[in-house]
């Protein structure tokens, strides 16, 4: 029911971290999130831990997400306000002691038709503290019921952003097509409340300049 107050546990384990085609760790890490929803209001906390390579066996991302979600008609809307923090990692060191990396907020918005074949997403984020820059995401997907616990989920997406936030996040004074995703996905449902999912996905970057970068 919409009164009721629904809590989800996610954690995924992961042999590299890349979020919008910046491989941020292209070794082991570990991804809990925990999101309290009720009605179309949701809070959620995700965070990156890395068990290999950089920060190796500490946490180096911390993001905290209020988002709320309605369908009209066939369409489905979203919006909500991201927190991104950064604990123990380091920008540069002034006067013999490190300064933290800077965390930043992001302000974004979906539009997406759930029933139309392959599920066409459109969402945008705007940096609205440190980078101050837009990116775009235009995502589809599609699952295929294979057994009564079992299906497969394909997913792709193409992002792009502006020059703003390419030239905060890649030194790319320049509008450009990020970064593109393709996916696939096993959910099992093993038990009512527990699904394990074995994925895969490969990033390319279509912008030469961000590749070299």
């Amino acid at each position: 029911a919409d009164n009721e107050v629904g809590v989800g546990l996610d954690v995924a384990a992961l042999s590299s971290y890349v979020w919008r085609g910046q491989t941020l760790n292209d070794k082991a890490v570990a991804q809990p999130s925990l999101t309290a929803s009720k009605g179309g209001l949701a809070l959620n906390a995700w965070a990156n831990y890395n068990a290999d390579g950089a920060t190796e066996g500490e946490f180096s991302e911390l993001d905290l997400t209020a988002s709320y979600a309605k369908t009209l008609g066939p369409v489905a809307l979203g919006a909500g306000i991201v927190q991104y923090t950064f604990p123990n990692q380091t920008l540069a060191v002034e006067d013999g002691e490190d300064v933290a990396y800077p965390g930043t907020v992001e302000v974004y918005a979906s539009v997406g038709l759930p029933d139309v074949p392959l599920a066409p997403t459109l969402t945008a984020y705007r940096d609205v503290d440190e980078i101050d820059g837009t990116y775009g995401m235009l995502s589809l997907g599609h699952t295929f019921e294979l057994a009564e616990k079992v299906s497969l989920s394909l997913s792709a997406s193409l992002g792009a952003a502006d020059a703003d936030y390419n030239a905060g996040y890649f030194g790319l004074d320049d509008a450009a097509l990020n970064d593109l995703t393709v996916g696939a996905a096993l959910p099992i449902a093993v038990l009512e409340n527990l699904t394990v999912k074995p994925a895969i996905s490969y990033v390319y970057l279509p912008d030469s300049d961000i590749r070299a970068g």
